[in-house]
């Protein structure tokens, strides 16, 4: 089985058409038509969609409706900002994209940026309102996650340790699958030792409490590309995605 992640548009259809069966295309779906990706799916490729639950961008059509929940710009990422989770209204925005995915024939959902949980916490940069209680973040996201499962999809967290690790001791059977990004190599740069410890930790304890556990190495150099493949085997880690652009485009 091939892992592919695509969340640029332009590549999308591309990336679904050389999909075999029973490889795992993550996808956005955003701008892509149910006819695409339903006829992947008929040839045995299986689907995952895109939803950021933690954060807004400004090249979604919905940015004009949710611009009032932001809470900071979002380091890193020009266009992005962190948002509050805790409107009723973001929650259920989160569940209608994870029903468009299901009927579009997505059989699982790449749920990004659920590491506001953390950030609610420690933003201190570029606010524009108060930050909501932590506690109540942790419970927002809990109900979008449930949610989606009880749309019948898988649920793989992207990142988000600390957030997985309090709703695993709620709810040990939903999260069956964890991603996570930058493990050993982050934009073409080696990680610092304490950064690929640390995210060691995570996927080993995900992976120990049953999870399986992708991940996504950015890298170009053919000995990273091995070390990566070593380190994952290593660890017991079963799916592993390089890609050699700094966004993904399925290749």
């Amino acid at each position: 089985m091939s892992l592919r992640y695509c969340f640029e548009e332009d590549y999308v259809k591309a990336t679904l058409a050389r999909s075999k069966p029973s490889d795992l295309a993550v996808i956005d779906s955003d701008g892509i038509s149910k006819a695409v990706i339903q006829a992947a799916v008929s040839r045995g490729v299986m689907v995952y969609d895109y939803i950021n639950a933690g954060a807004l961008e400004k090249g979604r059509s919905y940015y004009d409706k949710y611009e009032h929940l932001r809470l900071a710009r979002y380091e890193g990422w020009p266009d992005e900002y962190w948002i509050d989770p805790t409107a009723d209204e973001w929650k259920r925005h989160c569940l209608d994209l994870a029903r468009q995915a299901r009927e579009k024939g997505a059989i699982g959902i790449y749920l990004d940026n659920t590491d506001i949980y953390y950030q609610a916490r420690h933003i201190k940069k570029s606010l524009e309102r108060d930050l909501p209680d932590q506690t109540e973040v942790y419970r927002a996201l809990r109900s979008i996650v449930c949610g989606i499962n009880d749309l019948g999809l898988i649920v793989m967290p992207n990142g988000g340790d600390a957030f997985v690790r309090r709703f695993y001791t709620e709810h040990p059977t939903v999260i069956k699958t964890i991603n996570q990004e930058g493990c050993l190599f982050e934009d073409f740069k080696r990680q610092p030792k304490s950064e690929r410890q640390y995210r060691t930790e995570y996927m080993d304890w995900a992976r120990k409490k049953g999870m399986y556990v992708r991940g996504i190495e950015y890298c170009k150099k053919t000995r990273h590309i091995a070390e990566c493949k070593a380190y994952y085997k290593l660890h017991g880690w079963k799916g592993l995605y390089i890609s050699k652009h700094t966004d993904l485009r399925g290749d």
